[in-house]
């Protein structure tokens, strides 16, 4: 679409200073001390049912990249209204990513040989119990 991004039915206008309109989610980066060592972090949609944790040090060294599972709940409000209301917690994942995840997250990544200070990006996956990381299959 000349002059913005299609989206389906939305439209996305260009905006003066380059940036879309605010309809576009900003990655937002935060800071984490784990075991006296900072960190940052992101989280982003995947898709419907599943976000990516990436955490990294400052300077030079690679990321990790978690996949972990998260029904956003309001691409997912239909099914979830829907849902016996005893059922919700097994079927869906709505609690998001805190920051108490995020230090479980590196402590266990640490543990299993994640090397913040090395450039390669290690990708892991949380279990659907949200208590252990394992290898991601992609």
């Amino acid at each position: 679409m000349p002059g913005g991004i299609g989206r389906g039915d939305i439209s996305l206008p260009d905006r003066a200073d380059g940036a879309y309109s605010s309809v576009v989610a900003r990655t937002r980066i935060r800071s984490i001390v784990v075991d006296d060592i900072e960190y940052r972090w992101t989280v982003g949609m995947v898709d419907p049912g599943r976000v990516k944790v990436t955490v990294w040090r400052d300077g030079p060294g690679g990321a990790l990249e978690v996949m972990a599972r998260f029904d956003d709940p309001w691409l997912n409000f239909g099914p979830i209204i829907t849902a016996p209301a005893g059922r919700v917690a097994e079927v869906f994942e709505l609690s998001p990513i805190a920051p108490a995840l995020v230090a479980k997250i590196v402590r266990q990544a640490l543990d299993m040989g994640w090397q913040a200070q090395h450039k390669a990006t290690t990708r892991l996956q949380l279990t659907r119990d949200r208590e252990r990381l394992e290898p991601s299959p992609e």
